[in-house]
């Protein structure tokens, strides 16, 4: 008994810890909320749950900032998660929480390859991870993240039919059955939940519902770059091409406030920005948008997506003429 109650304050505290520091995280307060995960490390550094969520704060920091450098810090981090997960389940195959980790921190990473346009390597990662998440499930219901994941992946697999035709795996219905309890219920994965309703509505052209959850996001993060990215995108496909330039005005400066020489960000801001300014048959602010990301041609090497971004905007740039 007195060995399950110290167990039981012990997750109490890591959860009190990770809800601080993904709170910290979607504030955008990345110095942060990464000093309460290395304090999770430090009080235990047995434990791949602090590793997992240490990495995934840094991937919301190389999603927002652009700067790719840190995926070496990420890629460590989650060796050192994997690693820990491997040793507990192989003394205990049917751990959950050594099952919950794994999955989703094979789950990051195969989002990180996608983003760093390596889509061979993150398929060969996610492959494993429904089975890693349904024994974690198997064992302990109650794993919201483990639905999430799941949740993720189902729409993933629902939406393979864009790149491969007539070919679908997973079902869009079971994917919004899996995330939006989550997005409507409250725990750390509140917020990552309801971006990832805001992605699937957009995606399926739900704008309103896009919209609505964007704004849930903005209501406890004013000033959220994620949410703000998905409600500019969003407004741009509904046709809502005036709000859309105002929200890529917000967005360009803060930005500016927070990572001046993020081209990456900048970059696709501008595009999307030239693109509602062409819709509005506003040529010669479309003209100067696009020119600013043509302009960066020469870093496409270095920046993350910079070259598409360029080619698009060329692509948009030539149908305006001189």
């Amino acid at each position: 008994m007195l060995l399950a109650l110290a167990a039981g304050q012990a997750l109490g505290a890591l959860s009190d810890d990770i809800a601080r520091a993904t709170d910290l995280a979607y504030g955008q307060q990345y110095d942060s909320a990464l000093a309460v995960t290395s304090a999770v490390i430090a009080r235990d550094p047995s434990n791949p749950a602090g590793y997992y969520w240490h990495a995934g704060i840094i991937q919301l920091l190389i999603n927002d900032s652009g700067q790719d450098w840190l995926a070496d810090s990420f890629y460590h981090l989650s060796d050192r998660a994997l690693a820990l997960c491997r040793q507990r389940l192989a003394v205990a195959p049917n751990d959950p929480q050594a099952n919950l980790y794994f999955g989703l921190t094979q789950l990051n990473r195969a989002s990180l390859l996608a983003w760093q346009q390596q889509l061979v390597s993150a398929f060969r990662v996610v492959v494993g991870v429904p089975r890693q998440l349904n024994a974690a499930l198997a064992r302990d219901s109650s794993l919201t993240d483990a639905r999430f994941g799941l949740g993720m992946l189902e729409y993933l697999k629902a939406t393979t039919d864009r790149y491969l035709p007539v070919v679908r795996l997973g079902s869009r219905r079971n994917a919004y059955a899996l995330i939006k309890p989550i997005a409507d219920g409250s725990g750390p994965r509140k917020a990552a939940a309801e971006l990832m309703m805001a992605y699937m509505s957009r995606e399926d052209r739900n704008y309103d519902q896009a919209f609505a959850y964007c704004r849930r996001v903005l209501a406890g993060y004013p000033g959220n770059r994620s949410a703000l990215r998905l409600m500019r995108d969003a407004m741009v496909q509904a046709g809502r091409y005036a709000e859309a330039v105002q929200t890529c005005a917000t967005l360009d400066s803060l930005i500016d406030l927070a990572f001046p020489s993020n081209r990456y960000g900048k970059a696709e801001n501008w595009l999307e920005w030239g693109k509602a300014y062409t819709l509005m048959g506003m040529k010669q602010e479309a003209r100067d948008r696009f020119d600013r990301v043509i302009a960066w041609e020469q870093y496409q090497n270095v920046v993350p997506w910079l070259r598409f971004y360029v080619r698009v905007a060329k692509q948009w740039r030539a149908k305006l003429g001189n």
